[in-house]
């Protein structure tokens, strides 16, 4: 028998080329009296043919040797095609076999031919033979070009993302240096007005000298017609007259110094305003530009599988794959904002599909990518917020497909609210304490679904609601502020700011003053109470000084003072509103004074921006829970761990602020 080389079979046109191996075990049949199978051995095919295969053995024991040296060899068969099961059984017989020498250790060939296999077998060897021929070039050839296509979309991804980072910060360093450039101004300002006073003080003196020398020409004059008045005395009145002069010479050189620095000042200010208002304009496209990545920051992190959101992209502790609720309430808002009403609908169709009958409330979060419960209490809080979204998705679209939805939630929180003799909303089905912030959330809830619907029993849900707050929560306060005008609930006077943003979000400034409170001293009472300035520390690890909205009374708490931007955007909305309540009424100064804080806290609030810390955000604009993290917030529960954690509830709640819009009206303008 000839000794080939391995490539000499490979060539052979009755067997099928495979770029791959099948592995195949195999024994030798004792044809020594009745057949019996010896110890299995491992081979591996390349080739195949309908009528056998070519098996490659690397290990051939003596035994085997003198067996297909003989060439009377029957063989039992088990061929393991790949992705099958169970493997092929065949019985089969020597055809040929040879050595090929130049392999160290030797290795043989071997062909067999079929005795006994199943047709069935056979066609899915040469089947998926076949398909693997065909298949494996394509893959490759797949692979190479995703691979291409990976590196250009990795270094086109690395660009966007050094782009939008840039696009942050300079937002940020903008918002510094106006910042700086508005402090500068102030200055100017209040030095010009000491200038001014200090040059109109010169002005009455040189006017007082000026009159006292004319009445001393007067005396000398009456003196001298009516007696004879000696050297001496002329003398002294003239040396009087001259101090006098002497003294408005004085003072009109330095009112003349002080014209001269009034001077520079205007023209310092004129600058300063010039350059401010320029800072102005390009924080102004900035601005936009980051708002429209904050929302496209949203939408990259929403799973296409359930339609949910992160709520806190790089945060390190056990809630880092979550999806709160309310988070994902506040993107549906987000997402309308921008008219993308097909995100909206994905998020709303998650809870849509949730729903079972009989409602017993939603969870509070669900795992963004599977959509599992990740924390099952259930609160009447972020039910609410979901029921809102959905009114608000109808109010934009005019579709009515969510307003079942709502109604559900309504109707269970309504049967929740019947067991309150007062009307009031406990934190959820297990619970026994009570939120004002639930309780102005469902106020506002029933009121939306009360214009919606025109149904009777949501308008009486709404009075409930806001007799339980009157009775419970609302009350005027003593005129030093030291208690709070909105208690965070039922029995407990504790700080909460959220409490008063609320307020007026869910009742407006004219419903407050019509039940005999002040919506100006509510906002007194939080700025006052509630404000902190903070050095907050970027990821980059820069800092800036930011002033903005604890969660709490910042003074009570070990932690020092931090800002949230989500607080501090419901603080900015409810600004906005008192803005536009006094510029309805005919009051341009008050109107004017809150659009000021408008402005100044939104001001703060990019300063707060950072870039999205996944490869999923590319770097766009989101804002962080708050200024610090794992930080106590004084209401049972702390904030993300992580250092540059972005958060959904800050970056769509900042977006509403930007644009002045209120989730908890569908009427947006005055609070009316």
């Amino acid at each position: 028998m000839r000794i080939k080389t391995e490539k000499d079979y490979l060539e052979k046109r009755k067997y099928i080329r495979l770029p791959s191996v099948f592995p195949v075990e195999y024994s030798i049949l004792d044809l020594e009296g009745p057949p019996k199978i010896l110890d299995w051995q491992q081979a591996f095919t390349c080739n195949v043919s309908e009528g056998g295969l070519c098996l490659s053995i690397n290990k051939v024991d003596g035994p085997l040797l003198r067996s297909l040296h003989r060439g009377k060899v029957r063989m039992r068969l088990r061929i393991r095609i790949p992705l099958y099961s169970p493997p092929v059984e065949a019985d089969a017989s020597l055809s040929w076999m040879d050595k090929i020498e130049d392999e160290v250790p030797s290795k043989y060939l071997i062909g067999v031919q079929f005795t006994s296999v199943s047709k069935r077998d056979v066609n899915r060897m040469i089947k998926h033979a076949r398909w693997i021929k065909f298949v494996l070039p394509a893959t490759v050839g797949i692979a190479f070009i995703l691979l291409g296509a990976f590196g250009v979309s990795f270094f086109h991804n690395a660009r966007l993302r050094m782009a939008n980072q840039e696009l942050v910060q300079q937002l940020v360093s903008i918002q510094q240096e106006e910042t700086s450039t508005g402090q500068l101004i102030d200055q100017v300002k209040k030095e010009k007005a000491e200038v001014s006073r200090k040059m109109g003080a010169y002005g009455q003196d040189i006017m007082s000298y000026q009159a006292q020398i004319a009445q001393l020409q007067e005396e000398l004059q009456a003196r001298a017609k009516s007696e004879q008045l000696l050297n001496e005395q002329i003398l002294e009145y003239e040396k009087k007259a001259g101090d006098m002069r002497e003294r408005i010479s004085d003072l009109n050189s330095q009112k003349d110094s002080l014209d001269g620095r009034f001077a520079d000042l205007a023209r310092q200010e004129n600058a300063l305003q010039d350059e401010f208002q320029m800072l102005q304009r390009k924080k102004e496209g900035l601005q936009k530009s980051i708002s429209s990545k904050m929302y496209q920051w949203l939408k990259n992190h929403q799973i296409p599988a359930t339609g949910l959101i992160l709520s806190f992209e790089g945060d390190v502790g056990p809630i880092q794959y979550w999806g709160f609720m309310y988070d994902q309430a506040l993107a549906i808002n987000a997402f309308l904002l921008f008219d993308d009403t097909a995100a909206a609908a994905k998020v709303l169709n998650f809870f849509r599909k949730k729903m079972e009958a009989p409602f017993a409330g939603f969870s509070n979060a669900y795992y963004a990518d599977s959509g599992e419960i990740s924390e099952f209490t259930v609160h009447c809080g972020p039910n609410i917020w979901i029921g809102i979204a959905a009114l608000q998705y109808q109010a934009k679209t005019g579709d009515k497909t969510y307003l079942p939805l709502a109604k559900n939630v309504a109707d269970w929180l309504i049967a929740l609210q019947n067991e309150d003799k007062d009307g009031g909303l406990r934190g959820g089905p297990k619970f026994t304490w009570y939120a004002t912030e639930h309780n102005l959330d469902a106020y506002a809830f029933f009121n939306m679904l009360s214009e919606v619907t025109g149904e009777e029993k949501y308008s009486v849900a709404r009075e409930k609601s806001l007799s339980w707050l009157m009775k419970h929560a609302m009350a005027p306060h003593d005129q030093e502020y030291q208690s709070p005008p909105v208690k965070r609930g039922r029995g407990d006077a504790t700080i909460a700011t959220d409490t008063f943003a609320w307020s007026l979000a869910a009742l407006g400034p004219g419903k407050i003053e019509s039940l005999g409170m002040n919506p100006e001293e509510i906002m007194e009472f939080a700025e006052k109470h509630c404000r902190a300035e903070v050095v907050f520390r970027r990821p980059s690890g820069n800092t800036v000084e930011v002033s903005g909205f604890d969660f709490a009374a910042y003074q009570h708490m070990p932690r020092g003072g931090l800002v949230s931007p989500e607080w501090t955007s419901q603080m900015i909305v409810s600004f906005q509103m008192l803005s536009e309540y006094f510029g309805d009424n005919g009051d341009m100064i008050k109107a004017g004074y809150y659009q000021e804080k408008v402005l100044k806290y939104l001001n703060e609030l990019n300063k707060l921006i950072i870039s999205s810390p996944s490869e999923m955000g590319h770097g766009e604009g989101c804002l962080p829970y708050s200024t610090l993290e794992d930080a106590d917030t004084g209401h049972g529960w702390r904030t993300p761990q992580g250092s540059d954690t972005c958060s959904i509830a800050g970056t769509a709640y900042m977006l509403m602020a930007v644009r002045g819009y209120n989730p908890l009206m569908l009427k947006q303008r005055g609070g009316k």
